[in-house]
């Protein structure tokens, strides 16, 4: 890079270069980058443009500073159970884990249900299915986009306004108002690739790679009350499975 006139422009391809590094295969979560000194002479760029593009990444979240050790590369804040017997809701994982749990509504609707999801939930094709899509956070950093499908039937007077607070959780209302007790789960696991308005909401780039969980969410007489779809950031993300865990290929 050559330093111009122009020092806004050239911060971004600071951050750019330093953030393709960081999700890459230059570093690690956990490892310690290089000092801004030793980046300012590899980049050709003056020590003030490589802090104001670290400083960037450390609100974003990809990077951290440890007093005076250093800036590391974030580890994953967000560790998901999934395989369970007894699945446990995302918020309720991340309350566990110590995390702040948040999410933004993006969309919310009813409609028809087309062929794939009525098999997915058990219901007859063109059946009234509610459709929920929601960006998750955590400690107010995003790392999911997550899609719910629902019967209509067994979700009455549910509305967008129920999910309107940052700090709801979906399954306390299942639960607390309509009965609903998720006991199993039939889930997927595979690599994607993200979409343009998934690496928006996710701060990647498009057809970035990206963690897609399919679950089939069961009550304890094993019918589907959720089909959920949920396309994790991978940077952010890791995946605990206790039991069997199905893995398309």
């Amino acid at each position: 890079m050559k330093e111009t006139a122009n020092s806004a422009s050239l911060y971004q391809q600071v951050e750019a270069t330093l953030k393709e590094m960081i999700e890459g295969s230059v570093y690690s979560p956990g490892d310690q980058i290089s000092s801004e000194r030793e980046l300012s002479e590899q980049l050709g760029v003056s020590r003030m443009t490589v802090r104001r593009a670290i400083e960037n990444l450390v609100r974003r979240g990809l990077l951290e500073r440890r007093s005076t050790n250093g800036t590391f590369v974030r580890r994953p804040q967000v560790y998901r159970r999934v395989g369970k017997d007894l699945p446990v809701g995302l918020t309720q994982q991340l309350q566990e884990g110590g995390a702040q749990a948040g999410s933004k509504l993006l969309s919310f609707e009813t409609t028809l249900a087309p062929l794939k999801i009525a098999q997915k939930l058990q219901i007859r094709l063109g059946l009234p299915v509610i459709v929920v899509r929601r960006l998750r956070t955590a400690n107010d950093q995003p790392f999911c986009v997550e899609t719910s499908y629902f019967p209509a039937e067994r979700v009455p007077g549910l509305c967008a306004e129920d999910l309107q607070s940052r700090t709801v959780s979906l399954y306390q209302i299942l639960f607390g108002r309509y009965g609903i007790q998720p006991a199993k789960t039939n889930e997927t696991l595979k690599l994607s690739y993200a979409t343009l308005d998934e690496a928006r909401l996710l701060d990647l780039k498009v057809d970035a790679p990206v963690l897609l969980l399919r679950s089939v969410v069961l009550d304890p007489q094993e019918q589907p009350v959720e089909y959920l779809i949920s396309v994790n950031h991978p940077g952010r993300v890791v995946f605990d499975a206790v039991s069997t865990l199905d893995i398309e290929r």
